[in-house]
């Protein structure tokens, strides 16, 4: 962290108030948080990925127990770290976006029924270029571009603004209440949140509300494994359930969208072979395989849901 202190990382005692409970889980999100920005900087294996994962972590805990909090300074936090997920997230984009071409050709080259046209030389030259290739010297660019801001007083400002909310933090009537049942009712709010959203999708399972109903099991999941885990162990199974479903949910959403996502960016860089007066037929035969891979994940939702949909059941009956 930068000049505040924040205190070591302990298991809270079971008369704790929920004020308390949640700060310790948020300063144990902190500390990682400050292990693992050297990490990304210097692009260690899996960090942005890592860092990226442990910002979402902060923000979602900021969201599920805000009302514990100062809303304006949680609200001045997520939109901090919002930023800075962003700025993350354009690093990792490109990652997953290498890493699912990767798998894509070597899948084409073994198994896909249009391997005869990826596989051929020119094409398969063209295509891993552009999209292999090409999207490592973006990546390195674009990290530079993030090391750069890691100095700038902006992102400066941004961790002494944790530090101070989590040495000292501003805290409201309900925080000073015994930790379980409100922390309960606190996770009880997000799995309804996020079975709602599930239940509002519908037939036509449009992107954007996928997007949401993705966030929303996301945002379930790490508020629901804080309290099983250390320094916050206040739950067992329902809760530990409940993360799982929101897991689940995220995973399988993240999976369709890793892939749509690829799909655009393939049909894409097939545009700009063909202006450039390349071989282009290989890109939509690798959109259409990304296509029908995230169809094929979307076949898992509604297990999720009704995973989640058992899970919350079972946590309103704690």
């Amino acid at each position: 962290m930068a000049d505040a202190e924040v205190e070591s990382i302990a298991s809270i005692p079971d008369d704790a108030d929920a004020g308390a409970a949640a700060l310790a889980a948020l300063r144990a999100i902190g500390e990682r948080m400050a292990q693992l920005e050297p990490t990304a900087v210097a692009d260690e294996p899996d960090a942005v990925h890592q860092l990226r994962t442990h910002v979402r972590r902060l923000r979602s805990l900021l969201a599920a127990f805000g009302p514990l909090f100062d809303p304006s300074a949680t609200v001045a936090l997520r939109r901090r770290y919002g930023e800075y997920g962003r700025e993350l997230g354009t690093v990792r984009d490109i990652e997953v976006r290498m890493q699912v071409a990767q798998r894509t050709l070597e899948d084409a080259a073994e198994h896909d029924p249009q391997r005869d046209v990826v596989a051929e030389p020119e094409q398969a030259a063209e295509v891993r270029q552009r999209l292999i290739d090409a999207e490592i010297d973006a990546h390195r660019l674009a990290h530079a571009r993030f090391v750069e801001r890691q100095g700038m007083p902006r992102a400066e400002a941004r961790r002494e603004l944790l530090a101070t909310f989590l040495a000292s933090p501003s805290f409201t009537p309900l925080a000073s209440r015994e930790a379980k049942p409100v922390l309960g009712d606190l996770i009880a709010h997000e799995a309804r949140r996020a079975l709602k959203r599930a239940d509002r999708l519908g037939k036509d399972r449009e992107p954007e509300a996928l997007h949401e109903v993705r966030k929303a099991g996301r945002r379930l999941r790490y508020a629901a494994e804080a309290v099983v885990d250390e320094p916050l162990a206040l739950f067992g199974d329902r809760a530990t359930r409940l993360a799982e479903a929101g897991e689940s949910l995220h995973d399988v959403l993240g999976d369709h969208r890793d892939e749509v996502l690829f799909a655009e960016h393939v049909r894409r860089a097939g545009a700009h072979a063909a202006h450039a007066g390349e071989p282009s037929a290989a890109f939509e035969a690798v959109a259409a395989a990304a296509d029908e891979r995230a169809r094929a994940r979307l076949k898992d939702l509604d297990d999720a849901i009704d995973d989640l949909r058992d899970a919350v059941d079972a946590w309103r009956k704690r």
